[in-house]
């Protein structure tokens, strides 16, 4: 993998398991923001966010569109979690990631503060060259290529970068561009997109042997 400069990471589920249960977290104070917030049942509820995920590629932004909810105060309710209640510091993670000679980066739908409170319980924030998170993107999030674009303008090369995603409409447009793709954590799956599959991160290392 000699040809790979960069390395590209997706955060929740990607760099920690989704057994931990900090994203489902996530997705339940979601569900909470909207049943509250338009007076909608669980149901309806459940049935406007996977409409709004599916067309825009995140809740958030099909709230915006749709619903004028300001986002700022969406991303600090549905992200008041406490990381550490999920996560802890994961060593064999850290002598993965000092291993790896590759410039790393953070690509991801959440939001900085976010990012930062992953990073920080996780023992890795120093790790990363950069962060690319939904407010970089101008709230369009990925699998949007053009949240790929504003990926490539910090003078990344799609050829010579690989992405790890455990979502994998994600890969998709990242394929497109040339980027080696590897998807983490999901099941198995022969889309022509996705050039690796690795059940949990720290197989990574395997792939980077080649």
């Amino acid at each position: 993998m000699s040809e790979i400069k960069t390395i590209v990471f997706d955060l929740d589920n990607t760099l920690y398991a989704k057994e931990s249960g900090l994203l489902s977290e996530v997705n339940r104070r979601i569900q909470v923001f909207i049943t509250k917030n338009f007076n909608l049942s669980e149901e309806d509820a459940i049935k406007l966010r996977r409409r709004l995920f599916e067309q825009y590629g995140t809740t958030l932004s099909g709230l915006m569109a749709e619903k004028n909810v300001d986002a700022e105060k969406y991303l600090e309710f549905v992200h008041n979690i406490n990381a550490n209640e999920f996560l802890k510091r994961n060593e064999e993670l850290i002598r993965l990631l000092e291993g790896i000679k590759q410039k790393k980066i953070i690509f991801t739908n959440s939001p900085m503060s976010h990012v930062l409170k992953v990073l920080n319980v996780l023992g890795i924030e120093r790790f990363f060259s950069d962060i690319i998170d939904i407010h970089s993107l101008d709230f369009i999030p990925k699998p949007s290529e053009e949240a790929f674009k504003k990926l490539f303008k910090g003078k990344i090369k799609p050829k010579e970068s690989m992405i790890i995603d455990d979502y994998e409409h994600n890969l998709k447009p990242a394929k497109k561009f040339g980027m080696t793709t590897v998807l983490v954590g999901n099941d198995n799956c022969d889309k022509p997109y996705i050039d690796y599959y690795i059940n949990k991160i720290t197989d990574i290392e395997k792939i980077l042997r080649k």
